[in-house]
Order: C-alpha cells, then sequence, then structure tokens
C-alpha cells in the first residue's frame, strides 16, 4: 500500500480559523499513510508555522481574480506532485482548485465549507451545484453549516461529511503563572474580573456589538476591564473607541496575539458576539481554558454551548442583552466557576483534535479508494 497524496488548497494563510484548521490538519496526519503539502492562493503567517513543523507549503502569489499565470503554476504543481486528492478550503480556493484540479489530472476532490454564509453571495451556492460532478465530498464543519449550504445549494445531505473542527485541549488548560505574568503586563490586579474579546476586528465577528456593550456598561456605572486580542479591517474603531469611546479607559487591545493562552489564561469570561460562524473555534478554546463564554445564539455556536449549562446565548446584534449577561457573570463568581468547569469538560470531550484528524484520515481512504492499493 503507498502513501496517499494529499494537497490542501486554502484561500490565504493568515492566522484565521480556517487556516489554523489547515495547520493543525496538515502536522497532526499520519505521516506512514499520507505525503501532505499546503498550497495557498495567498500567503500569510501560517506559512512560517508550517514550514516550522515540517510541511511543505507554496503561496502562488495570485495577483487579483483573473491570475492566469498563477492558475497554470497551481495546475502544473498539482501535476508535478502527483496530486492523489486536492481538499480545498474556502470559496475562492474552491473556484480555481476544482478546474485545476480536472485539467492537471487529480483523481479525486473534497472540499470544506468552514463558515454559514449570511452575506449576499448566491454564486456561490450556484457553483457548489453546477460544478458537483467535480467534487466528491464535501465536508462541513458542523451540522449547521452541512444544513444551511445543502439548503442554499440544492445539493443532497449525502453529498455531505460533518467533521467538526478540533482543538488540543491540553494546550488550553489554566495555568496560573500565565495568568500573573500577562495580567501585570497588563496592569490588572488578580480581584478584577476581566473579559476577553479574540478575533478577526471585522463585522463578521460583531465588533460594533461588542464596543456597544462595553460603552453600555460604562453607562450603567458598571464598567468592565476588556481585553480585545485580534487584528483586522476594523482596528481603527477600536483604537478610536479606547481614546474616545464610553468605557474606552477599561478596555485594552493588544493586537494579533500569535499565541491567545495568553488571553485565555489572564480572563475570566470570554464574548463572542458574531454575527454569523461555521463553527466557533475561538469559543472551544475557551471552553477548552475553563472559561464561561457569552456568545451570539446562532445554530453553530449552539452546537458547542449549552446555554446556563457551558455558557451563556444571548439575541445576536444586541448590546443590551450581552450587557445584561456580562453583569450577571460578573456578579456571581460562582456560576463563572460553574459554567466554566462544565465548559472544559465539554470541550475535551467534543472537540478533541485527534478525533478530526483521525475523521480526515478515514474520509481520504474512503474517497481515494483503490488508489492506495497500488
Amino acid at each position: 500500500m503507498r502513501k496517499l497524496r494529499i494537497c490542501e488548497l486554502i484561500t490565504e494563510l493568515g492566522p484565521a480559523g480556517a487556516e489554523r484548521c489547515v495547520f493543525e490538519l496538515a502536522r497532526r496526519i499520519d505521516p506512514s499513510l499520507f505525503e501532505v503539502q499546503v498550497v495557498s492562493l495567498r500567503g500569510g503567517a501560517v506559512e512560517d508555522w508550517l514550514r516550522g513543523a515540517g510541511v511543505k507549503v507554496t503561496s502562488l502569489d495570485i495577483r487579483g481574480r483573473w491570475d492566469l499565470p498563477a492558475l497554470r503554476r497551481l495546475i502544473r504543481l498539482l501535476g508535478d506532485e502527483r496530486i492523489d486528492l486536492l481538499h480545498t478550503h474556502l470559496f475562492h480556493a474552491d473556484l480555481v482548485g476544482r478546474p485545476a484540479a480536472r485539467w492537471a489530472g487529480v483523481p479525486r476532490l473534497v472540499h470544506t465549507v468552514h463558515v454559514i454564509e449570511r452575506r449576499f453571495r448566491p454564486w456561490q451556492f450556484a457553483y457548489a451545484r453546477l460544478a458537483a460532478d467535480r467534487c466528491d465530498r464535501i465536508v462541513c464543519v458542523s451540522e449547521s453549516v452541512r444544513r444551511f449550504h445543502a439548503r442554499r445549494s440544492g445539493l443532497p445531505l449525502d453529498h455531505y461529511t460533518v467533521i467538526p473542527n478540533g482543538i488540543d485541549a491540553d494546550a488550553y488548560a489554566p495555568d496560573a503563572e500565565l495568568r500573573r505574568r500577562f495580567r501585570r503586563q497588563w496592569a490588572i490586579p488578580e480581584s478584577e474580573v476581566l473579559l476577553a474579546f479574540v478575533g478577526r476586528l471585522d463585522p463578521q465577528k460583531g465588533i460594533y456589538t461588542l464596543l456597544a456593550t462595553i460603552s453600555h456598561l460604562g453607562a450603567r456605572g458598571n464598567p468592565a476591564s476588556v481585553v480585545i486580542a485580534g487584528d483586522g479591517p476594523k482596528r481603527f474603531i477600536v483604537e478610536n473607541f479606547i481614546a474616545h469611546g464610553e468605557g474606552g479607559r477599561s478596555t485594552r487591545w493588544v493586537g494579533f496575539v500569535s499565541d491567545v493562552r495568553s488571553v485565555l489564561a489572564a480572563a475570566d469570561i470570554f464574548v463572542m458576539p458574531s454575527r454569523w460562524e461555521g463553527f466557533g473555534l475561538a469559543a472551544a478554546e475557551a471552553m477548552a481554558a475553563g472559561l464561561p463564554v457569552i456568545a451570539s445564539d446562532l445554530p453553530p455556536l449552539r452546537e458547542l454551548i449549552t446555554h446556563r449549562r457551558t455558557g451563556l446565548l444571548v439575541e445576536q446584534g444586541s448590546a443590551v442583552a450581552l450587557a445584561d449577561a456580562v453583569e450577571e457573570l460578573l456578579g456571581d463568581a460562582e456560576l463563572r466557576r460553574r459554567l466554566g468547569s462544565a465548559a472544559a469538560q465539554q470541550a475535551r470531550r467534543a472537540f478533541s483534535i485527534d478525533a478530526n484528524v483521525a475523521a480526515h484520515e478515514r474520509l481520504y481512504a474512503e474517497v481515494a479508494g483503490e488508489m492506495v492499493r497500488e
């Protein structure tokens, strides 16, 4: 039995959720059974992570949607590397990957849908339907994503496989030394309850709702200490809020943090006011760290969080509802402890990175069929 040659093709390699999932999969998959490499249309920080883990990675440095030389480079790479199975992640990689795989003679292709796309993007679902014969299986990171995508694309449910994202729960276990170190660095007393937000500073992640919530808490005379970790197109909104906004004096923006364990270790409550999600990787990591999570009441997040058992779910987009939930946890240490403990147990049980990798290995072997038995 020979090794199966896999190419993970992704739109870009910035340190966001889908990109981190590809990193974990590529570095953990069984090297005795699979030869895996990663190709991105555009580069990013995760390139260095992959190289550091010994994973072969190539950036095509694509320049716009009509960059035909980049497409030719991809076709040549797939052919030269004799790829058995192309696994595309995110829409633009899939848009390029399906025809490239066909022209390069790659016999098998799977695609992962990482998010429930709430923006008006009908062409994405039309493409999935029209090019269905070029894709052996669509992987979804949650059952909610599967049902949403199938409803919009019109494809049968049996065309999909659900593989939930995974995390290394042990890596996020509470760390007292990290907590002390970063609280000292941010001048936060141990007695102060700290809220944390980790994510891209983007409308999808509910950054406007978060800042409005902090303002509500300040106006109510109950200002909360908040640390915001992340970067993105709305960075200037956060910077302006901290400089001039109601409650801004109790808010710290620490920029992009490569190791979010430091933020989670220092925090007492995690907030995730997203407008839409596919899985909620940051919430799962916070749960593994033993933090109670307050999140938008979205279908994928309901799969992670049981309301009032492992966290609190609030109306999406409501700064008042989010502020009410924050105030409840600020004033109840026992509730914070109980929810956080249950969340940590749930993360270990349901979001195993080993289970995620094993599920991908089974899928690859199943889709590849007889190729691995040559």
